[in-house]
């Protein structure tokens, strides 16, 4: 990578750095750019050439998170049973708990949901939740949605395999 692609992506880690360390201090809502700017310790100009908004940057980190699911789950052989699939998923969840919980409340949660339901939908592991049934993709996404929410405010309490044994029990007779 050219040292210039390299110092821009350090000014952008270094943005969303500074916006989940604020987050954790304060409410979104309440953050300014200024704020992210200085703890970054970039310059606006610097912000806004990679930035629009802050909501940008909760979306370009949810649009990262979704890659890394993916990315982990297309490593998989084709035939790979549905438990370790999910596995495999919550593996990932848990890696990124911080960034979901964040994006929580940061009230985000329609993006995430939308974010999921095309995941799945788009997952060859998961071939009987294709665009053609899309109703149980929404139950299976939603339902993954919601446990995600409970297991996160519950400290993860359940290992990756313990909830993926939960979730798949539930969610057999839809796949």
């Amino acid at each position: 990578m050219d040292k210039r692609k390299e110092a821009n992506l350090h000014v952008k880690n270094s943005i969303v750095g500074a916006l989940i360390d604020l987050m954790q201090e304060k409410n979104f809502e309440s953050i300014t750019v200024s704020e992210i700017t200085t703890r970054a310790g970039v310059s606006r100009v610097s912000y806004y050439r990679n930035f629009d908004s802050k909501e940008d940057i909760l979306t370009g980190s949810l649009r990262d998170l979704m890659d890394c699911f993916s990315e982990k789950i297309s490593v998989l052989p084709g035939h790979t049973p549905t438990r370790r699939v999910m596995t495999a998923f919550f593996h990932v969840a848990r890696e990124n708990a911080a960034i979901f919980n964040l994006l929580h409340q940061a009230g985000m949660d329609d993006q995430i949901q939308e974010s999921l339901d095309q995941f799945i939908l788009s997952c060859p592991h998961f071939p009987s939740l294709d665009r053609r049934r899309t109703y149980p993709a929404y139950l299976f996404s939603g339902a993954l949605f919601r446990l995600l929410i409970r297991w996160y405010s519950r400290g993860m309490t359940e290992n990756d395999s313990e909830l993926s044994n939960i979730f798949c029990q539930y969610m057999d007779g839809l796949l």
